[in-house]
């Protein structure tokens, strides 16, 4: 695509913005748990783990955020990153950072699970620009964190637009 058509398509979005569709993914189903493998240090990058396989997203679209929850394992900073393309080709379209946090120590199971059915415990970042997707390709993401080994991460979907500039 052009840098012309790309114009084209960001006029489009801004001024009939009715046709555009916004879509999570993986849709349907539960958030997909990105986390740490349990091998990586502290501030290394964890294996990718893949979010949607390829043929499933609309093509073309764009990502434009991504929505994370249910931080796993303990509390730690970290950065997500979303990628494109087959397994071991992976290459990162975005990368965002959090801060999850994880139920203090001490604090009982029941206590826990009452807190988890009153808290609503999730975040959306939106990026500040959209990103194509050209193709119906795989999506993947996978993260860094502040801890050391350990297999902590977060529930993500991500979220596309589709019908941008029709």
């Amino acid at each position: 695509m052009g840098l012309k058509s790309e114009v084209d398509q960001v006029f489009l979005a801004a001024v009939q913005s009715g046709n555009i569709r916004y879509t999570t993914a993986p849709v349907a189903v539960a958030p997909v748990a990105i986390v740490s493998d349990g091998v990586v240090a502290a501030w290394a990058w964890a294996p990718y783990i893949q979010i949607v396989a390829a043929a499933i997203i609309p093509a073309p679209c764009w990502l434009c955020g991504v929505t994370m929850h249910t931080v796993a394992v303990e509390s730690h900073n970290a950065d997500l990153a979303i990628a494109i393309g087959a397994l071991a080709a992976e290459v990162d379209l975005a990368m965002v950072h959090y801060s999850g946090v994880w139920p203090v120590v001490g604090v009982t199971a029941a206590l826990i699970a009452n807190a988890v059915a009153r808290v609503i415990d999730s975040v959306t970042i939106w990026l500040p620009y959209p990103i194509r997707i050209a193709t119906s390709v795989r999506l993947a993401g996978r993260i860094r964190k502040s801890t050391a080994v350990s297999a902590a991460g977060v529930s993500v979907k991500v979220i596309l637009a589709s019908a941008v500039g029709s």
